[in-house]
C-alpha cells in the first residue's frame, strides 16, 4: 500500500470551509476504488493544524488521482484557507508477526 500524508495550518476563520472540503473529499461525494481509507487528525497542541492522511492500494492509483482536477482543486483549497506545510507520499512497510 501507499499512503498520501498533507499537514496544514489553518486559518481560524476558515476552519469551517477546511472541515467541508475534507467531507466532500471523505467519499460522500467522490468514491475512489483503490483508496482504502482517508483521515483527518488536529494536532492538540496546535489549533487547526491538521494532517490529513489516505492510504491507496497502489501507487498507479494515487498517482491518477493526485493528477485529477478534483485533487488539485483540493490543493487549490488549502492554499487559500491556510498554508500547506508538508506534503509527502510514502510506502507502507508490512508488520511483522510476533513469533
Amino acid at each position: 500500500m501507499i499512503g498520501l500524508e498533507i499537514i496544514v495550518r489553518i486559518y481560524p476563520q476558515k476552519r469551517t470551509e477546511f472541515l467541508q472540503v475534507f467531507d466532500m473529499s471523505q467519499g460522500r461525494y467522490y468514491s475512489y476504488n483503490k483508496r482504502v481509507s482517508i483521515h483527518l487528525f488536529e494536532r492538540v497542541n496546535e489549533a487547526n493544524t491538521f494532517l490529513w492522511r489516505e492510504e491507496w492500494e497502489n501507487s498507479e492509483s494515487l498517482a491518477r488521482y493526485c493528477k485529477e482536477d478534483r485533487f488539485r482543486a483540493t490543493m487549490g483549497a488549502i492554499s487559500i484557507l491556510g498554508e500547506l506545510i508538508h506534503h509527502k507520499h510514502f510506502v507502507f512497510e508490512e508488520e511483522l508477526a510476533d513469533g
